[in-house]
């Protein structure tokens, strides 16, 4: 069994690990500060960056190594297990923990926090991993903080420590990790980065398009992992290092926002400010360079690391994140780099169907290297409940077989913190279900499962009272929780057909309702050519985005037509969701 670490002995991590019986601990792992150490597969880790004091580290012949590669099979990129000749199949979540954290302007900035000080949690990864390994997942995708990670001098020791235990932790539940991150920590990767700052590069241009830039990554990413080497990580487990989670361009600073002039940029060029398509072309000449060098940087640390990038989808050819202005084109970092593989993300029930997320990526024809969906969910606000989310997710993952994905990790296992999205273990855990190895060992297959339930109302015939330009009738039962509207307040009515007699277990219904206060609706029932029925009513005080269910002592036999008549209420009548459940 792995130890687990209580928050008083993660206390004592800033003296020793030895006390504290954690697996890192069993590595030889002791916490000092920093030396100039050398190791024999690495060079010195630069002055002034704290490090976790090594053991000996592994020769070249003994260190395991990762264990996942890539290959191409008559042109076509695949993972597989180099120890075994296997194709491996990334499936698996996001790992995500949040700490709201208040800005100097009275804001909230919420930062990734799984490794954190004082908020990593082993017994809580513990869990997690050992229900993913049960449910046949394989892949963990987890964020590097970009505020904490990063002490005066360098590498916070404490923090190392930390993803030192999750990799051990991975190791035992044989759950291969995807590091990634949002944006480089301070420290002396801050001070290299401003070296590119501010008045001609800035945000995220500095890190693409600076020489400074390209050199502060290249050192934060050579001392995290010279760092897991020296102390005996099992970087084994290391399925990726991921450059950034979402690369892009901020085409609202320099020196995009310019509009004169000329700039040199990473790769030694000159562009004309003054010409939009001159920019472009700096954007998707210099994303291949910095990829590439980066990726080289990594190599020379890892020999056999894989190295990839995320990115959010492109704005065009279909119209999409209108009014964002950060940019990226995709196609040049999956055709021209040299990155072992890219990572899509891809949402349904979004702005964009699948054909045209694959449209914007430029992914038409590629093959070469493997694609994976690091990131697809869906949101709360979106479709109504996790077993309709868990169809949709199926579907989705089934479908994007066809544009070539190779992998997909869930958004996300679960988010104690933020609950725009739905997780894997919301409602009774059907998503995580659906989408495991072991429930559906095909991801390009979509199945039937017994414990998600049946909406008998989705996509049905409606008919209302009245309807409010813009909020149709058929809102009320797309799935996605847009509001149908009268227009007017009560009395109001909505029916649905469901078009053949069925057994009704639930009726669930979602208010759209401004402003809160007393309501009643009455709910009727019928089955095929006979007389509405009243079978109940839901009165008392209700508020918008509320959850109206009734649940019949017995299932009501023979019913066709639901009615839903709201004869009192302070706001117009509308609804969000409703929501049948049975079977025939």
């Amino acid at each position: 069994m792995r130890t687990s670490l209580t928050p008083s002995v993660l206390v004592l991590l800033t003296l020793t690990l030895i006390l504290t019986g954690c697996r890192s601990s069993e590595a030889g792992v002791t916490l000092a500060d920093h030396p100039a150490t050398q190791s024999p597969t690495a060079e010195p880790t630069p002055a002034g960056t704290a490090a976790l004091e090594p053991e000996p580290a592994p020769t070249a012949e003994e260190h395991p190594g990762h264990r996942i590669g890539i290959r191409q099979v008559d042109g076509v990129g695949e993972f597989y297990f180099r120890d075994t000749g296997e194709v491996f199949v990334p499936r698996g979540n996001n790992y995500i923990r949040l700490d709201p954290q208040q800005r100097a302007d009275g804001g909230i900035q919420i930062y990734h926090s799984v490794f954190d000080p004082g908020l990593y949690s082993p017994q809580e990864i513990e869990t997690a991993f050992q229900e993913m390994e049960r449910l046949g997942y394989n892949t963990v995708r987890v964020f590097i903080s970009q505020n904490t990670i990063s002490a005066e001098d360098g590498l916070d020791p404490e923090y190392m420590t930390h993803v030192i235990d999750f990799l051990d932790a991975a190791r035992e539940y044989n759950q291969y990790v995807i590091f990634t991150m949002d944006w480089l920590p301070g420290g002396p990767y801050g001070e290299k980065l401003n070296e590119g700052c501010c008045e001609r590069f800035n945000m995220m241009n500095v890190h693409l398009l600076t020489r400074a830039g390209l050199d502060a990554n290249v050192m934060f990413f050579q001392d995290f992992i010279r760092t897991l080497l020296d102390n005996g990580a099992a970087v084994e487990m290391v399925l990726s290092y991921q450059l950034r989670n979402e690369l892009y361009f901020d085409t609202n600073f320099p020196p995009f926002s310019l509009e004169e002039g000329k700039v040199q940029v990473l790769n030694g060029k000159e562009y004309d400010l003054s010409d939009p398509e001159a920019k472009r072309r700096m954007a998707d000449e210099n994303l291949v360079v910095w990829l590439d060098e980066l990726r080289e940087a990594v190599q020379d640390v890892d020999p056999g690391a894989l190295v990839s990038v995320g990115f959010f989808w492109p704005q065009e050819p279909n119209p999409a994140r209108i009014g964002d202005p950060r940019y990226i084109n995709t196609a040049p970092a999956i055709w021209e780099s040299t990155l072992d593989f890219i990572d899509l993300h891809a949402y349904p029930a979004a702005e964009l169907t699948l054909e045209e997320y694959a449209e914007n990526f430029g992914l038409e024809g590629h093959q070469e290297k493997p694609v994976v969906m690091g990131e697809f969910g869906v949101n709360t606000s979106a479709l109504s409940d996790p077993d309709t989310a868990a169809r949709e997710l199926m579907r989705w993952q089934a479908e994007s077989c066809q544009y070539g994905f190779d992998g997909w990790l869930l958004w996300s296992w679960d988010i104690h913190e933020n609950d725009d999205f739905f997780s894997g273990q919301s409602g009774e855990g059907e998503i995580a279900r659906v989408l495991s190895p072991l429930e559906r060992p095909d991801p390009c297959q979509t199945a039937e499962f017994e414990f998600l339930d049946t909406n008998l109302a989705l996509g049905k015939p409606v008919r209302a009272s009245r309807v409010l330009p813009g909020e149709p009738a058929e809102n009320l039962v797309d799935g996605t929780g847009r509001r149908w509207g009268a227009g007017a307040g009560p009395p109001q009515w909505v029916q649905v057909d469901l078009e053949m007699p069925v057994t009704v277990e639930e009726i669930r219904l979602t208010t759209a309702q401004t402003p809160e206060g007393e309501t009643t609706h009455q709910v009727y029932a019928a089955g095929p050519g006979e007389e509405l029925e009243l079978v109940h009513t839901f009165s008392g005080f209700t508020q918008d985005d509320q959850e109206l269910v009734y649940q019949p002592e017995s299932p009501l036999e023979n019913i066709q037509i639901i009615r839903v008549s709201t004869i009192r209420s302070p706001s117009w009548v509308a609804w969000r969701e409703l929501v049948v459940i049975g079977g025939q």
